[in-house]
């Protein structure tokens, strides 16, 4: 069975909340200049639901509100509403002025809009609404950023580690049908990522963030996500990446069918419970550098099997090993 398609409504939101300057930086280079970046970007996810909530149409497009801090311009801070839109729609120009009037309506403050085009149609480009009768009328622009106008040799060469998300979205869709393609063009991928995240000073959350969106953005077919890892382990060699979650997903899977098989002596029941043990153990080890084989008796001796359920996604948000057992009532030794 193939892999399902990438979420990039998902990837494309995760990608900002991580990396707003950097975004900014390839898709509105004039405001990322003025943005302080000593302070926090803060996302209005939740005031933006419940504005956008009375929309008079679907939702299929990301929508992201940032409160951004802003450095000799007068104004401490300003409103940065950013849509991307992966399809030609109608209207879209009314839609972009609905939602900043009726974010300015709301707030009582400065909105910037900022319209990302991911669509492949190079002469698709609504940046403007204009209308009026009779000397009354209105004119709303807005900035545009098409992804199609980046060329690869462009984004190959700018260390941005946003160029490397759109690298990946162009392969999987130049290569739909042909996995191979794919799986060697996300080593390269990983590759550089590797190489950027070891010459720049980003957080570890920030890394976590753009490996989870880059494994996410080049979906494989379980055969070649296993010569994938495979490769990536030779091409790290002794110089390992902090997260991998392709490494995660392939460990999660292997525990559960050792523990499913080591459970069938057992029977059904703690068969099921073995393998959720086995996953957990799996996970721990790749995920935690820390991690040592006696603190395995911390798990193995767990009946509850939607505990241990729990305890991955405890895992999965965890700094460390150590970290990962204070936080299940275990004590690290």
């Amino acid at each position: 069975m193939p892999p399902p398609g990438p979420d990039y409504d998902a990837i494309w939101k995760e990608l900002f909340m991580g990396f707003f300057p950097e975004c900014m930086e390839r898709f509105d280079p004039a405001f990322a200049r003025r943005i302080d970046r000593s302070k926090k970007v803060r996302f209005l996810d939740k005031e933006l639901r419940a504005l956008l909530g009375r929309s008079p149409r679907p939702r299929r497009h990301v929508d992201l509100l940032a409160e951004v801090p802003l450095r000799g311009v007068g104004l401490d801070t300003v409103l940065q509403h950013v849509e991307i839109q992966r399809n030609q729609v109608a209207r879209f120009a009314h839609r972009m002025l609905f939602y900043h009037a009726a974010l300015i309506q709301r707030f009582q403050r400065p909105v910037m809009s900022l319209a990302i085009l991911a669509d492949p149609d190079p002469k698709w480009r609504p940046n403007e609404l204009t209308s009026g009768i009779d000397g009354s009328g209105t004119r709303f622009e807005f900035p545009i950023c098409k992804l199609a106008d980046f060329t690869d040799a462009e984004l190959e060469s700018d260390p941005n580690p946003v160029n490397l998300v759109i690298l990946a979205e162009r392969l999987t869709r130049r290569h739909q049908k042909d996995p191979v393609a794919r799986r060697e063009g996300k080593l390269r991928l990983f590759g550089r990522m590797a190489e950027l995240l070891r010459s720049k000073r980003y957080g570890k959350e920030q890394r976590l963030v753009l490996t989870r969106v880059l494994d996410w953005s080049i979906p494989l077919p379980e055969a070649e996500e296993e010569i994938f890892l495979d490769q990536l382990r030779q091409q790290e060699g002794d110089r390992p990446m902090t997260y991998l979650t392709t490494f995660e997903r392939h460990a999660l899977r292997k525990g559960l069918e050792q523990g499913r098989q080591e459970g069938r002596r057992e029977g059904e029941q703690d068969g099921v419970r073995l393998g959720w043990v086995e996953a957990l153990k799996a996970v721990a080890s790749v995920r935690f550098p820390d991690w040592k084989p006696s603190w395995n008796r911390h798990l193995e001796s767990l009946d509850d099997t939607e505990l241990l359920q729990d305890w991955i996604k405890l895992a999965a948000a965890s700094p460390s090993g150590a970290a990962f057992l204070r936080s299940i009532g275990k004590r690290p030794r």
